[in-house]
């Protein structure tokens, strides 16, 4: 059943991580591919951009090299001096030529020397420089370099930046050159016009990494990219066309490029987009997810939740059950004993009684008789007061296990009783036996009842030395601890708190789980018959509930065996006892004693023993005949049964205090119910004597309360 109710919950617990770990995984795979999708997307916008870009550079140098040939057409056949002479014709030509392009800023002729002839921007044309120098120009001397683009430079003439496109005039020998003057602010206008603001970058560059135009900064002189710059190296495979991620080297900005050689101009375009702007659209399409699947995911992780925490709470509830069910039938079967012992204990104890003090009594004739009698005779009474005392020994314990014998608590040191009863438990155990007992510093103290823990220990010495029949060894050991609500909520009748605890342990042959569990139940024994009562680890169990302790066997086969005894912590201070002598047993000195016994027998050997102490015995078969004798005679001594027929002893004490508030009171009984005993401890100040006893014990017990 438990190995059932586990595996649901760990079943639940699989669920509830899977309800985490499979959207998690899903939203992962999902991220992975919109991710892709996201560059894709961005490769498209780029390849479309790219093209749009491509196209106006092809455009604008398919009109230049047009133009050129144009006005190389015009000049043919012409010298420089014929040009010049009809410099105004010319410069009107060259004017109607650039008006339909606005990317030209101006058309010029240039004579071997570089210096300019006709201008359509200007006429005359200046004759104060020579653009010998400018690498468009240089290029075309020594061999006809076709439609040359040359870089960005100042011009000479004021105005804004420009690079120049050149031709090389016609004729054998070099004349000059035909070039036009291109603005890279018109096509920076161009490209803006066609990107979002921002985020959108568009080049024009050299196959050397100068750049004649650029957006979203404009091109500053001189600017161009090293050999070894990330856009080059992309850039160096060969392809024709191509996109690649890139750090730029100029404003440091990571972008998806894509470029497209226009090889026959000797010109690279590309075209792209801020990564920032890529992993934004990624990231708010996967935001858009997370807005539905969080939601749904956390909405079934907490269902989860709620199932499992409600079928733990069903199997707490259902184990809280089973453990009620356990102790109710704990409690009925202790109530079942209780009954049994509480209905036999009285009549079984004045029986027991009756042979005892008897026995006593033959065995006190034959010491007289001294060697008259048989040693056979010595020894039948002798087995006969042994085998009584056993029966009074296994009531007492069937006491014990119903929680019904008196105890009298006192407050002490748990190290030094231990300590107190290790002579007593060495001789129990044998000399083939350790005994080992570790105390411990700081222990708490506890209120019990010091006797009935010896006998606690001594019974659980008991049963570790039956465990060691080729010798071996047994701890024991003090010790605190605390007992927590959890462990309290699966126990029966333990409240958590501070508790002093007594380990006893042995290295014996062990007990299977199933032997553990009933090893405290009354009359279960392993032992061969006639080797044991199986009442022993039962007077353990019911000292210590009825003490309000708690008690936990583990043992394991072949390998040894622990009771632990969990003993209420008390605050306490531990106070010396007083000294009191134990007289010995003596003849009284005509004292008064009152003996109230329902039972004959009883009376009667108990009138005869106090007479045969000295003592002036009266008797009374019940509390009627007992309060008229003391309203007309002086008592010195009340001696009380506990249990009668008309009113109970502890009423009758009561009465006959009212009316000689002097008499000493001395109870005794074999069961008391609730006269005297109140949640399993003794009232206080009550004298008891438990039946049956011996006549040492009534002599003893009578002088002590004669003499307070």
């Amino acid at each position: 059943m438990k190995r059932a109710q586990q595996g649901s919950i760990e079943f639940l617990q699989l669920l509830m991580a899977a309800s985490v770990a499979l959207p998690c995984v899903l939203f992962t795979y999902a991220s992975w591919i919109n991710y892709q999708n996201a560059y894709t997307v961005a490769d498209e916008r780029i390849d479309r951009s790219l093209t749009i870009v491509e196209g106006h550079a092809d455009n604008l140098f398919r009109s230049v090299d047009l133009l050129l040939s144009a006005t190389n057409a015009q000049i043919e056949n012409l010298s420089d001096d014929n040009i010049k002479q009809n410099e105004s014709q010319y410069h009107i030509a060259l004017e109607q030529l650039v008006s339909h392009l606005p990317q030209v800023l101006s058309l010029w002729i240039f004579d071997a020397q570089g210096r300019p002839l006709v201008s359509s921007r200007s006429f005359p044309v200046p004759t104060t420089f020579s653009n010998f120098e400018r690498d468009y120009f240089h290029v075309q001397i020594n061999n006809d370099a076709g439609l040359y683009v040359g870089t960005v430079v100042d011009p000479k003439v004021p105005g804004e930046a420009i690079f120049g496109v050149s031709k090389r005039r016609p004729g054998a020998e070099f004349k000059g050159v035909v070039a036009v003057a291109i603005r890279p602010s018109a096509l920076e206008e161009f490209y803006k016009s066609i990107g979002p603001t921002g985020s959108y970058a568009a080049l024009l560059r050299l196959s050397d990494g100068a750049f004649l135009a650029r957006y979203p900064a404009p091109v500053a002189l001189g600017l161009k990219l090293t050999e070894h710059s990330s856009t080059r190296q992309a850039m160096a495979s060969g392809q024709e066309r191509g996109i690649f991620s890139v750090t730029s080297q100029t404003d440091g900005v990571d972008r998806r490029m894509g470029y497209d050689r226009l090889a026959q101009f000797g010109v690279f375009v590309l075209a792209g987009i801020d990564e920032t702007v890529i992993t934004h659209d990624w990231l708010k399409l996967m935001g858009s997810h997370l807005i539905f699947g969080v939601p749904a995911t956390a909405g079934m992780f907490l269902a989860i939740l709620y199932g499992m925490r409600r079928t733990r709470r069903l199997y707490a509830e259902a184990a809280a059950r089973e453990n009620a069910e356990d102790a109710l039938r704990q409690a009925q079967k202790i109530e079942a004993v209780g009954q049994l012992t509480g209905g036999v204990a009285h009549d079984f104890n004045n029986l027991l009684m009756i042979i005892l003090g008897n026995l006593a009594v033959a065995k006190k004739a034959l010491e007289k008789a001294g060697d008259n009698i048989s040693d056979r005779l010595r020894r039948a009474i002798d087995n006969a007061s042994d085998g009584a005392q056993r029966a009074a020994t296994l009531t007492q314990r069937l006491l014990a296990f119903a929680r019904q014998q008196p105890l009298q608590p006192q407050v002490i040191d748990i190290n030094a009783a231990v300590r107190a009863a290790v002579p007593l438990l060495q001789r129990a155990l044998g000399e083939d036996r350790q005994l080992e007992v570790v105390t411990a510093a700081g222990a708490w103290n506890t209120e019990i009842d010091p006797s009935q823990l010896e006998v606690a220990l001594l019974n659980l010495v008991l049963n570790a030395r039956d465990a060691l029949p080729d010798g071996g060894k047994v701890t024991i050991e003090c010790g605190n601890a605390y007992v927590d609500e959890a462990y309290a909520a699966k126990q029966s009748d333990v409240k958590p708190g501070q508790y002093v605890v007594v380990s006893v342990s042995d290295t014996g042959v062990g007990m299977s789980s199933a032997t553990a569990s009933r090893a405290f139940d009354p009359f279960f024994t392993t032992k061969p018959t006639g080797q044991g009562t199986g009442l022993g680890l039962s007077q353990v169990f019911g000292f210590i509930k009825q003490s309000g302790g708690h008690v936990t066997i583990y043992s394991e086969l072949n390998q040894g065996t622990t009771v632990k005894m969990y003993l209420p912590r008390s605050h306490v201070t531990t106070k010396e006892s007083a000294n009191v002598e134990e007289l010995p047993v003596i003849a009284g000195q005509g004292e008064r004693v009152l003996v109230v016994e329902d039972d004959t027998e009883v009376r009667r050997f108990v009138s005869d023993t106090l007479i045969d102490l000295n003592y002036v015995a009266t008797a009374a078969d019940g509390p009627a005949q007992a309060l008229r004798y003391v309203r007309n005679h002086p008592i010195d001594l009340l001696l009380t049964d506990v249990v009668m027929p008309e009113k109970n002893g502890r009423q009758l004490a009561d009465e006959v205090l009212q009316i000689a508030p002097s008499t000493k009171v001395i109870f005794m009984t074999g069961y008391s119910r609730n006269a005297i005993v109140h949640h399993g401890r003794l009232d206080p100040g009550v004298e008891l004597l438990q039946k049956p006893f011996t006549r040492e014990e009534l002599a003893r017990r009578i002088a002590n309360a004669l003499r307070k």
